[in-house]
């Protein structure tokens, strides 16, 4: 009889390490099934595979959503994103710039790059930002804001996040059905934002370790027609590529994409500083000269004509 087990986890933090270490005590002679929750956490990074060893698991499957995963020794059964089926209708009077801001931040649970992001648009460029930030920092929910890890990104980060953080939640618009619970609500009004920015600065959801797994986050601004700036795991623009969507290195460095964790969040800051600097005339100018790439992208994503077969780069 098999036995399953599902892993709770974000990138790093293992929030069923515990049962699990239970589960393999009493279970590692059987045949044995994992669930990865969230759908596409490197299992390699989280220490799964390590655990596994040390009971010597012989018969183990594991049930995953990132592409990228492997393992000589255990099954991966990969199952395809489920973001990337979900069509709707767009108002295409979306797909324009009113210029009054650049930057959109749209971030819910707080993690150390969305921390680090969201702080240094709000210290630095509030006034060429839309930032909605809906974490709210009751006592019990503290726990979950991990100014510990943002910390070892950059210190100089902690006492600005720890400035925002007296502010939230901040919100642009209420209610906020962007959730995962929910997906991504196209009727929701913080879509009309995006009406008045020139670029979304998205923090996906893994962002270490041998992962690829693009969500909503990345999935609205293509459907939006603008470009962005993806705090993820490395290469994951590459990756992208791979798929058959095209990013914006035509008009700035992505040379954060060869990093993770620390230095892909300090270029990323230099980013948007250079970002910021244009004036609205080449911003403008910019903006019209994407268009190629914007109508590329949304029509791949509107005809399902993506890839989905990855391959692994391999340094």
């Amino acid at each position: 009889m098999i036995k399953e087990f599902r892993i709770s986890s974000t990138s790093d933090k293992f929030w069923n390490k515990d049962s699990f270490i239970k589960f393999l005590f009493d279970n590692h002679l059987c045949p044995i099934q994992l669930k990865i929750d969230p759908e596409a956490t490197c299992l390699d990074s989280l220490g799964v595979y390590n655990m596994l060893e040390s009971f010597d698991c012989q018969n183990v499957t594991i049930i995953t959503r990132n592409p990228l995963e492997s393992h000589p020794r255990y099954r991966i059964k990969f199952i395809e994103n489920q973001w990337l089926p979900i069509t709707t209708k767009i108002d295409h009077n979306l797909h324009s710039w009113s210029r009054y801001k650049i930057f959109y931040a749209l971030f819910g649970r707080p993690t150390a790059a969305r921390l680090g992001i969201g702080s240094y648009l709000w210290e630095k460029h509030r006034d060429k930002s839309h930032l909605h930030f809906s974490a709210d920092p009751y006592p019990d929910n503290l726990k979950q804001f991990e100014f510990d890890k943002l910390l070892q990104y950059d210190v100089h980060s902690v006492e600005r996040a720890g400035n925002l953080l007296v502010k939230l939640p901040m919100l642009l618009s209420s209610p906020d059905r962007y959730t995962a619970v929910n997906g991504y609500d196209y009727e929701d009004p913080l879509t009309a934002f995006y009406r008045d920015i020139f670029v979304d600065i998205v923090v996906e959801t893994h962002v270490l370790g041998n992962t690829f797994f693009p969500t909503e986050k990345t999935l609205r601004p293509i459907w939006l027609k603008k470009p962005f700036i993806v705090f993820a795991s490395r290469d994951y623009l590459c990756y992208l590529r791979q798929m058959g969507f095209k990013t914006f290195f035509e008009f700035w460095d992505e040379d954060y994409d060869g990093y993770e964790t620390r230095d892909r969040l300090l270029k990323i800051y230099d980013l948007i500083d250079w970002i910021a600097k244009q004036d609205s005339n080449s911003l403008s100018k910019m903006y019209e000269s994407m268009q190629e790439i914007l109508e590329h992208n949304y029509h791949v994503l509107l005809s399902k004509t993506y890839k989905t077969e990855i391959i692994k780069i391999v340094d």
